[in-house]
């Protein structure tokens, strides 16, 4: 299967990376979820993956040979409502949340200094009147612009970042710019950090490949790139450490496609 033709929307993967999966001894495969499994939707709770994605994820699990994970800023309930049948490692708040496919919960504290500042900011935003925009979490507050014209969206990120600023100053916080709005997070826990977990319980000498789209996946991108592949999804401009692209969220399922029938074929051999 490693020499069948390659559809164009799996054109921009590195060469070596199909020759790769066919020969490693064993796979991590960690897939944000928002923008990589499942398009963006205005309301989070309706974007869900698509039936062919799930039998595709649930093929290469039990195939054997790959670990799967899914890495997400999604809370763990958020995750688990959406995906929670797939036997899968769930990786929720970036890092902050894991569920180990035995059902396993870990959770990671977060500093007292941090809580303290997160609320501080909820709170004012919810002075400011954005309530309807904001997403309060364990490690982070999102304001969400996705659903807002474009002149709008710009101007509360604006405003966003001033009330937020001192904020993540006197909190020891991390501000950042998302695709679709502001995320005010605790420091300390990224989706770099999540991939360490990982490969931490994986057999020495694992293939890591990572797929993403956002800011938030370039931590994992760094972390994945001593170890195999970090693939960019989206045909944005923005730079990336990302060593291949895919266009969009419909040539993700071609890749899982791709996958299943690599690793079947290499098991097989």
């Amino acid at each position: 299967m490693t020499g069948a033709a390659v559809p164009a929307g799996l054109a921009g993967l590195p060469g070596d990376l199909w020759p790769r999966v066919a020969s490693a001894p064993n796979r991590v495969l960690m897939l944000d979820y928002d923008g990589t499994l499942a398009a963006f939707q205005v309301r989070p709770e309706a974007a869900r993956a698509t039936d062919g994605v799930i039998r595709l994820v649930e093929g290469i699990v039990s195939e054997g040979g790959t670990t799967v994970a899914i890495v997400s800023g999604r809370t763990l309930a958020s995750l688990i409502g959406l995906v929670g049948s797939l036997p899968v490692t769930l990786v929720a708040e970036h890092g902050w949340e894991m569920r180990r496919p035995d059902g396993r919960v870990e959770q990671h504290p977060i500093p007292e200094k941090c809580a303290a500042a997160l609320k501080s900011a909820a709170a004012a935003a919810d002075r400011e009147g954005w309530g309807e925009h904001v997403e309060r979490k364990r490690g982070s507050v999102v304001l969400h612009t996705r659903a807002l014209p474009t002149e709008r969206a710009d101007h509360l990120v604006g405003a966003g970042r001033r009330a937020w600023e001192a904020v993540a100053g006197s909190g020891g916080l991390r501000l950042d710019a998302i695709d679709g709005g502001l995320e005010l997070r605790a420091p300390g826990r990224n989706k770099g950090a999540a991939v360490r977990d990982i490969l931490a319980g994986s057999p020495p000498g694992s293939l890591a490949v990572y797929l993403g789209d956002d800011v938030t996946d370039e931590d994992a991108f760094r972390e994945v790139e001593a170890h195999g592949f970090g693939i960019r999804v989206g045909n944005g401009g923005r730079a990336s450490r990302a060593s291949g692209r895919l266009p969009s969220v419909g040539a993700v399922e071609l890749f899982l496609e791709r996958w299943l029938m690599t690793v079947r074929g290499a098991l097989k051999d």
